[in-house]
């Protein structure tokens, strides 16, 4: 085992070699050779204490590694932020129109642009649309498709009743059965156009024109 001036050692050269692996290595060796200096000084013998100069040696090495450490992570969070930017196209979507995967519907002038895919072949479709107060506006049926196809939500604003509702955001739930009455698996998107493009916890967040936020994950498409 490492005696504290051993893994000091060990810390300030040879970690920094290994860039592959250093940040973590780093991280390591760190809190344990704090908790071997803190274990030193609490349990020296009172007639052969540490020597001072050697202790302050270590302390100021203990700084540097630190030091490296925090620098290492905070280089770390700032690449996958710019490689995230640099993926996505970032502010190139500004103004752009994209697929997101929503399950929410924008009805406007009698229509929305709301889709779904079949993760398999289903006959039995149904869509329901649900109000902002989770009352049921309309249930739509008749549906089926094969998976991989988009298929369009086809709502002309209206509910139950034939009476046109108010135009807005709305939720869309979409169940799917095959031949054999098995569930199968929907995804719903939508178009939409990009307002803002923004960087939130390490992630980077695209404003809709909707007033919605989709996480860069949900992008299926851009045109």
């Amino acid at each position: 085992m490492l005696t504290s001036p051993d893994l000091l050692t060990s810390l300030a050269n040879g970690n920094q070699t290994d860039s592959a692996s250093s940040l973590s290595q780093l991280g390591d060796d760190y809190t344990q050779f704090l908790s071997l200096l803190t274990a030193q000084v609490q349990y020296q013998d009172p007639l052969e204490p540490v020597d001072s100069t050697q202790f302050i040696a270590q302390l100021a090495q203990l700084s540097q590694v630190e030091q490296a450490v925090q620098q290492n992570s905070q280089l770390e969070t700032l690449t996958d932020q710019i490689s995230g930017l640099l993926n996505l196209g970032g502010t190139d979507l500004l103004g752009r129109s994209v697929t997101v995967q929503s399950n929410l519907a924008v009805l406007e002038n009698g229509t929305t642009d709301t889709s779904f895919e079949l993760e398999a072949a289903a006959t039995d479709v149904t869509a329901r649309i649900i109000d902002p107060q989770g009352l049921l506006v309309r249930t739509l049926s008749g549906y089926s498709g094969q998976p991989g196809v988009e298929i369009p939500l086809g709502w002309d604003g209206r509910n139950n009743q034939g009476d046109t509702v108010l135009e807005g955001r709305y939720v869309v739930q979409v169940t799917a059965k095959d031949a054999n009455g098995e569930s199968v698996a929907v995804e719903l998107t939508r178009d939409a156009v990009v307002e803002e493009v923004r960087f939130h916890e390490g992630e980077i967040i695209f404003g809709l024109d909707s007033g919605e936020d989709a996480s860069s994950v949900t992008v299926k498409s851009a045109s």
